[in-house]
């Protein structure tokens, strides 16, 4: 097989420029000799020896990506969400030119053990963590890792990379207000613990109280599709006294639109619905989803642009990264403030 000196002689180049673009390095290398080089790579087909470039540099060059199987075999995967937030943080690990490994974990054990066998430069863990986990990562300290929607910050060890979850809960309930609505379900997965649902949880609350409603409706559910149209029925069969409901979670929000339509209740003339993340399915459901969007792409940028401060530098900010949401008003919400107070039929 080829080797890099062979390939910088051929290119008429140093060994560093040809490490340099086999690394992803551009802004080192002009972009002729960038094609001269890689057009010689992939014509020798060579392949960079990871194992040595590791020893070398005491770097893998790899990155661990976990997410939690909250479900025994189940595939995470099926959730658009998780598989959007994995798809941009993985192309923002290639253009680093660093290599990206992903598994699915039932227990935080299984974690320190996978990552002490890959002996990878970092790690980012996609779905949020228990407290008694986070210390037991906290005495290990295999390698900088990043959290996302993780709100656990009683060590100074952890990065984390949340969004704005309280304005989230909050901005889609005041909506819900503002179009009239008095009886408003807040439906959610409570089986675990969860900082990220019970601070959407506090700003439909607060939200509530500003207009005086001291009531509220709580639906704990899985957030699967199915889930949602098993609510659907539900709310179809009058087993909710309510106008509208905040779900968070956009596929469980159409799920429940779904069921409800299969049972005659129809959005948003009969119930009004909001969901959670903007997920591409929202433009392209029957009604379009009224939505609170996060922007999974600057959530990816942010997390991946932390990690490699962490693995490069010696000093990084501690302070956890909050990204912004915002609503999306699209055909889901019915304006009921005039006096007439729709809702299911009896």
């Amino acid at each position: 097989m080829i080797t890099l000196q062979q390939i910088a002689d051929e290119a008429g180049v140093s060994k560093m420029t040809v490490s340099n673009v086999i690394n992803g390095r551009f802004d080192k290398v002009s972009n002729q000799k960038i094609e001269l080089i890689q057009g010689i790579i992939e014509k020798n087909h060579y392949v960079p020896n990871l194992s040595a470039r590791s020893l070398v540099k005491h770097q893998s060059r790899m990155i661990a990506l976990l997410v939690n199987a909250f479900v025994l075999d189940y595939n995470v995967f099926k959730d658009p969400y998780i598989s959007r937030l994995f798809g941009e943080i993985e192309t923002a690990i290639r253009a680093t030119g660093y290599y990206t490994i992903v598994q699915t974990v039932d227990n935080i054990k299984d974690s320190i053990t996978l990552l002490r066998n890959w002996n990878v430069d970092g790690a980012i863990f996609l779905t949020p963590q228990k407290e008694e986990d986070m210390e037991l990562l906290r005495r290990q300290a295999i390698c900088p890792m990043v959290f996302l929607d993780n709100y656990y910050q009683s060590d100074s060890h952890f990065l984390s990379v949340n969004i704005d979850d309280y304005k989230g809960g909050y901005i889609a309930t005041k909506h819900l207000l503002l179009n009239g609505h008095r009886k408003i379900a807040f439906a959610s997965y409570f089986g675990e613990k969860s900082d990220v649902i019970s601070t959407r949880l506090k700003g439909y609350s607060d939200a509530l109280r500003e207009f005086g409603i001291s009531e509220s409706c709580i639906i704990d559910t899985f957030t699967r599709y199915e889930d949602g149209m098993s609510i659907g029925r539900d709310i179809a069969n009058h087993k909710y006294d309510i106008t509208a409901v905040f779900a968070t979670s956009d596929h469980l929000a159409l799920g429940i639109i779904k069921g409800c339509s299969l049972n005659g209740c129809i959005v948003p003339n009969d119930l009004s619905v909001i969901g959670f993340d903007d997920l591409d399915l929202c433009t392209i459901s029957t009604p379009e989803l009224t939505t609170v969007a996060q922007d999974v792409h600057d959530k990816a940028e942010e997390t991946v642009k932390l990690l490699l401060r962490a693995i490069s530098e010696d000093e990084v900010s501690r302070a956890p990264i909050t990204c912004d949401v915002e609503l999306k008003v699209r055909q889901t919400v019915q304006n009921i403030s005039s006096g007439n107070q729709q809702g299911l039929k009896s």
